[in-house]
């Protein structure tokens, strides 16, 4: 069985993508013995091979959890960190060993004080001024929050599996999301969850200024070609621009827009189209009246950022990611 399987995992660096192929359905019909065979493969990110093994464990799927954990506990050492890193992606933090979840928290606590959270995703955020941890989690109705490096943050947030269906106890489908707090930046913190914003931003805003006095949610869509940037006050909204919203915009311009609006003849040659209504660029938005994530590297730090959970019986384990730390 070991030379076929030893064969097999040769094929799948072949330059044939057929073979390469033919080699993967090969392996994954013989189950889980395959697994520590594949392992030294993941050292190779990028190459076919590599690629090829990967994608033979994730269709392995919870098959080829009790072999990774073997490696981890018995080793080769050579493998025991690929295990590690495909134990998580395939099963989270639940399919890790008391130890290893040991580990991890142990490494962030490490990391935490010299961390450089270096520049921030800058394609959909809220921004919350003057606002402590607890009045976030409080609005939005977060558990389970827990100190975390920004990149470890980001990953489960934004990079991972952030969003998963579960039965709720009436008996239909509900959404549990992870969301990431960032450290304060110059007096602002920032939200981050790519499925929990896509969906919920209307409602994760207004709760927010309604407990916070402010909060801002910015969309920057370049696959759409869309800008959207919203300004709420004390639960209401006070300003909004969305590419294909109807309207447009909401409210009336803010100072700095007023500074940027045209006060020539509209039909004369100097008058600024641009921003005849408004500024409608979420980024100069954030620059005027927030902050850029563009640019949090050179802004004052207090603090660090918290990873949470929306709903209290779905933890972080469960959800899969082999994160950054």
């Amino acid at each position: 069985m070991s030379e076929e399987i030893a064969a097999l995992v040769r094929r799948l660096a072949a330059e044939s993508r057929d073979d390469r192929a033919a080699a993967r359905d090969a392996l994954i019909a013989l189950g889980a013995p395959v697994v520590p065979h594949l392992l030294p493969l993941l050292k190779n990110d990028g190459t076919p091979g590599g690629t090829a093994a990967e994608l033979c464990l994730e269709d392995l799927g919870t098959a080829a959890l009790a072999p990774l954990r073997e490696v981890r506990a018995h080793g080769p050492g050579a493998l025991r960190s690929a295990a590690l890193r495909m134990l998580a992606a395939l099963g989270g933090g639940d399919a890790l060993s008391d130890a290893d979840r040991a580990a991890v928290e142990r490494l962030v606590r490490i990391k935490l004080p010299d961390e450089q959270p270096g520049d921030l995703p800058a394609d959909r955020w809220i921004a919350v001024p003057k606002a402590e941890v607890a009045d976030i989690v409080r609005a939005l109705d977060l558990h389970d929050a827990r100190p975390v490096t920004t990149a470890m943050g980001l990953s489960a947030a934004v990079h991972h599996e952030n969003s998963l269906s579960h039965p709720a106890d009436d008996g239909s489908d509900a959404t549990a999301y992870r969301v990431f707090i960032t450290p304060e930046f110059e007096g602002w913190r920032l939200v981050y969850g790519a499925d929990y914003l896509n969906e919920n931003w209307a409602q994760v805003v207004t709760r927010l200024s309604a407990h916070c006095g402010e909060a801002h949610f910015y969309l920057v869509d370049d696959y759409d070609g869309a800008w959207l940037w919203w300004v709420s006050e004390n639960g209401q909204d006070r300003r909004g621009y969305r590419t294909y919203g109807d309207p447009q915009w909401i409210g009336e311009p803010m100072e700095f827009e007023r500074d940027l609006m045209p006060d020539e003849d509209p039909d004369s040659e100097d008058y600024d189209e641009e921003y005849a209504e408004g500024v409608r660029d979420p980024e100069e938005v954030a620059s005027s009246i927030s902050v850029q994530p563009t640019v949090v590297e050179v802004l004052d730090r207090v603090g660090h950022g918290w990873l949470a959970v929306t709903d209290p019986d779905v933890g972080h384990g469960r959800f899969r990611g082999a994160l950054d730390i």
